[in-house]
């Protein structure tokens, strides 16, 4: 590999290492406290494994896929990785309907430096979706 694809690589490796440990630590909490974790956290726990399997087995595009999907519904309150589910809830308005948003701070977090380590990637896959064909 490249040297940009080696430190993209190894980005996610830090990306799937701080998620473990995070996971590890909701583990921790739930069998020492009366916090029960939910089919979220499965769901998260699945989700971390199988990119942790794939960096494992060096698939950096596959990785990139799976990572990103895990962290953008980790964003949405759809699985989870710290140990209550904490979430911040604002509301949009449109037109004069109010919808309600919610979103997890620390898979927001990990989802801009996903972005941020996998820049190069997501910019090519921006420029392909608007190249014009000669």
């Amino acid at each position: 590999m490249q040297r940009s694809q080696l430190k993209e690589f190894y980005g996610y490796g830090l990306i799937v290492l701080v998620l473990l440990a995070v996971q590890i630590y909701s583990v921790y909490i739930a069998t020492t406290t009366d916090l029960v974790l939910t089919w979220k956290h499965y769901a998260g726990f699945s989700a971390t494994i199988l990119a942790g399997v794939l960096w494992a087995i060096r698939k950096p595009d596959y990785l990139f896929y799976v990572l990103g999907l895990t962290l953008i519904l980790g964003y949405e309150n759809l699985i989870g990785f710290t140990p209550t589910l904490t979430f911040t809830s604002t509301r949009y308005y449109f037109n004069s309907i109010a919808l309600p948003v919610s979103y997890q701070d620390f898979s927001m977090y990990m989802l801009i430096i996903w972005a941020y380590i996998a820049h190069n990637r997501l910019r090519t896959m921006a420029m392909s979706l608007v190249k014009r064909s000669v």
